[in-house]
């Protein structure tokens, strides 16, 4: 007799393709795709321009400052209300999946930072397709490299820079603190005294793997570049890491794992679930007396 082989009932469908995971692809697109969840997303962005317009027009500001020679190379700086010279300063990356939004979206958190003594900087940037997820980092770490030129302009201190970001924007703060970068820049391997991470992709190879890689295109090799959790420095800055309970599976996964690998390699990281937060609820967090994030990063420049 033949040994026994696998058989398909005629005419019915082909068992799905795992692609990882054990999602098929359409699962893992869906665990990428945050309106799978938060259908009604321009609520949040409405109510992010809205009070963003308000701070700008209220709070003495620095808008659309150059860091570099591209048109989408600039910054807006809030600075801290004080008016005290050698105040800490935070660098905002903002979300968007890489390829959307603009800083003019998060001026609003800039209140509680001013009020509490620190300089508030959000950062624009070229999107994706427009150029590649590398010269999108590339752009971020060089608006550091003008804040740590330039932050005493606005009363700031470049030994108390501070990154922080939402989405893809904490994807990208993950690699500032990526080794082998600053020291080609001129900068101090310690130029980033603490960085506060929310709701990011730290392992992009999943992402390599989604309809997304339409317009992020990754190969291996660049996905593992990127990726914040294949690239941990043996010295680390201060580093937070939050997330939603009610966010996508496969971004608390991801948060949750970079932890897992941060503490596995003796790193101290704060990493915390908010609990009822979905995706877009994390951003306004940084706004929020009353969040663990605004607290975090607040504590972080001893502003507690």
């Amino acid at each position: 007799m033949p040994p026994d082989t696998p058989s398909e009932t005629p005419g019915s469908p082909a068992p799905e393709v795992k692609v990882y995971r054990g999602y098929s692809q359409a699962e893992l697109d869906a665990q990428y795709n945050q309106a799978t969840l938060v259908p009604d997303i321009g609520g949040y962005l409405d109510a992010w321009d809205g009070e963003s317009a308000r701070v700008r027009d209220s709070q003495p500001c620095r808008l659309s400052v150059p860091y570099g020679d591209g048109p989408a190379e600039t910054l807006d700086i809030f600075p801290a209300e004080n008016g005290a010279d050698g105040v800490p300063v935070m660098l905002f990356i903002h979300g968007g999946a890489w390829r959307a939004l603009s800083k003019d979206s998060f001026s609003y958190p800039a209140a509680p930072f001013a009020a509490a003594g620190a300089a508030w900087v959000v950062a624009d940037f070229a999107l994706l397709p427009e150029v590649s997820l590398d010269e999108q980092v590339r752009q971020n770490r060089a608006a550091l490299v003008w804040l740590w030129r330039n932050a005493r302009s606005f009363g700031g201190d470049p030994g108390r820079l501070y990154v922080c970001g939402h989405s893809s924007g904490a994807h990208v703060g993950g690699t500032l603190v990526q080794d082998g970068w600053r020291a080609r820049a001129g900068l101090p391997e310690d130029v980033i005294k603490g960085a506060v991470l929310v709701s990011g992709m730290y392992d992009l190879e999943p992402v390599r793997l989604t309809a997304r890689n339409d317009y992020v295109r990754l190969d291996e090799v660049a996905a593992r570049r990127l990726s914040p959790v294949h690239n941990i420095p043996d010295r680390l800055p201060a580093l937070a890491l939050f997330w939603g309970s009610g966010e996508l599976d496969e971004f608390r996964r991801q948060s949750r794992g970079f932890a897992e690998v941060l503490w596995a390699r003796g790193h101290r990281a704060e990493a915390m679930e908010i609990a009822g937060a979905n995706h877009f609820d994390m951003a306004d967090g940084f706004a929020d007396s009353r969040s663990a994030i605004l607290r975090s990063c607040l504590g972080m420049m001893d502003l507690l």
